[in-house]
């Protein structure tokens, strides 16, 4: 009998698991700020974290708790819903709630060129960039994403010719089980200018770096570092280096710092100008 509870127990709270999960409904934040998730549906509550622009969420109930905010001039309506992230259960306003699903598009403005790079996740919430006096700009690549394969869009474009350009900076470790024999800091290395590939007239798309591109990589950096590691680990240790077929292989570690784009701008009367986008990865990318 007891076993029979049980088993009854269980298959309780597994039916109302599936509700719970049948009556979520699928949102995605369109805050391009990003969006505060708070404890209590209260603009005063205690913030559990900040949900980033196009992120999806499920909402699992509503509160019936109005709410308007001034945004830019403009009167925002909605009301506090609660909601399930992937690490929290909390109360967001739902103003900046969207039932389709969001593109994260980030935006660049040149003084006669507006670009959008489609889809990707940051980590500061940054969406809108100028170049229109500076030469560069640094956008923060959110640890759950990478700008490989992500189209370029050109819009209101005034320039004769765009082309762009794309590189990698990689870092490069050794290892041993002789601590000796470990580098004393990170190797750094830029790989060569590659063309971005364009995919229509004004859509372009972002290489990626494939595992031949990083056993390439390894054979150039052990290269670069060969006298250093001789010295301190032998010549064996130097062979075995040069073995390695996969990016994980011991004794080796390596990551992607920063990638750039670089956007080579040509306008009507052939004056050329130089953009350099700079994406920051987070550690151990």
């Amino acid at each position: 009998m007891q076993n029979l509870k049980q088993i009854l127990a269980i298959v309780l709270v597994f039916n109302l698991a599936i509700l719970n999960a049948q009556e979520q409904k699928e949102a995605y934040v369109v805050a391009e700020s990003g969006l505060s998730l708070r404890e209590q549906p209260d603009i005063s509550a205690k913030m559990l974290s900040k949900l980033s622009y196009g992120e999806a969420i499920g909402v699992i109930e509503k509160t019936n708790k109005k709410l308007v905010i001034l945004d830019s001039g403009k009167k925002v309506s909605g009301e506090w819903v609660k909601v399930e992230t992937r690490n929290h259960i909390g109360y967001v306003f739902n103003g900046y709630l969207s039932t389709n699903k969001i593109a994260r598009t980030i935006r660049l403005k040149f003084n006669d060129l507006n670009v959008e790079i489609k889809n990707l996740a940051t980590s500061d919430y940054k969406r809108s960039h100028s170049l229109k006096e500076a030469d560069s700009t640094t956008i923060n690549v959110d640890i759950s994403d990478k700008p490989e394969g992500k189209n370029i869009v050109l819009i209101e474009n005034d320039y004769k010719q765009v082309s762009l350009f794309q590189r990698y900076e990689n870092s490069f470790s050794f290892m041993s089980s002789d601590s000796k024999c470990d580098s004393n800091e990170w190797k750094q290395f830029n790989t060569e200018w590659k063309p971005v590939k364009q995919l229509k007239s004004n859509t372009f798309e972002t290489l990626t770096y494939t595992e031949k591109d990083w056993i390439n990589f390894i054979k150039t950096a052990t290269k670069a570092i060969k006298d250093d590691a001789k010295n301190k680990c032998g010549k064996d240790w130097l062979d075995h280096v040069k073995t390695i077929k996969n990016i994980k292989d011991y004794p080796v570690s390596i990551s992607t710092e920063r990638v750039f784009i670089k956007f080579i701008l040509t306008d009507f009367e052939d004056n050329i100008t130089e953009k350099i986008i700079e994406f920051e990865m987070p550690e151990g990318s």
